[in-house]
């Protein structure tokens, strides 16, 4: 019998990328990393960069597997965020807006883009309640509260190895470990219209219309 799967969730971002260089030196083990595309028409431009020109050859040349994966429908066809988002007739907002208030609203889009899409690769894989996955997840001890808002699948036990790193790693820390392994530090990872990325973008994509008018023409959509 196969030994259960270990595998990083792989955000693209600064943390994930820390896990990849700490995986690569052994420093922990992990040897496949999950990054789950919510669409090349949803995914900010540079992260999407940054995994094919530095992320997916430093995995190759550590033995490391480096999956991409998307959602997709029941016919096979890939479904991005993006694409539902300005879906015609489509009454859903699955990404967070502003409130009145200035708080965020409820979402859907990581739980679908990513935790199912992730999720799903791991079943197929062999996880299940009885045999779960380790997953490790790349949260540092600067946002330490995070842990506490993910819940845990049934096919899953989220570990954090940043948390775990004797002392704990802080973002600024991840960028170090990426520097010295001689890699550029990757952008913040998130779509591009997302409204938490920054305050700035918070108020330009609160609400979809505006989003769509920023949303640059060049970029083709999948």
């Amino acid at each position: 019998m196969t030994a259960p799967i270990r595998a990083v969730a792989f955000g693209g971002g600064v943390q994930s990328t820390a896990l990849l260089v700490l995986a690569a030196t052994g420093k922990i083990n992990f040897a496949t990393f999950l990054f789950a595309n919510t669409g090349t028409d949803s995914e900010d431009p540079a992260t999407l960069e940054y995994l094919q020109r530095y992320a997916k050859p430093y995995a190759a040349a550590h033995g490391i597997e480096l999956h991409e994966l998307h959602r997709t429908r029941r016919d096979g066809t890939v479904e991005t965020l993006w694409g539902r988002l300005t879906r015609e007739g489509s009454r859903s907002l699955p990404i967070p807006v502003r409130m009145s208030n200035g708080a965020p609203g409820t979402r859907s889009c990581t739980a679908d883009f990513k935790i199912k899409v992730i999720g799903k690769w791991l079943k197929q894989h062999g996880a299940s309640r009885d045999r779960p996955a380790t997953v490790g997840i790349g949260i540092s001890l600067d946002e330490i509260e995070r842990v506490n808002r993910r819940q845990a699948m049934p096919y899953e036990i989220p570990v954090y190895p940043l948390l775990d790193h004797d002392p704990p790693l802080r973002r600024h820390d991840c960028a170090g470990v990426i520097a010295r392994a001689k890699l550029p530090v990757p952008p913040k990872s998130a779509c591009w219209f997302c409204p938490l990325k920054t305050p700035e973008a918070g108020a330009r994509c609160g609400a979809i219309g505006r989003a769509c008018s920023t949303r640059p023409a060049t970029w083709k959509l999948s």
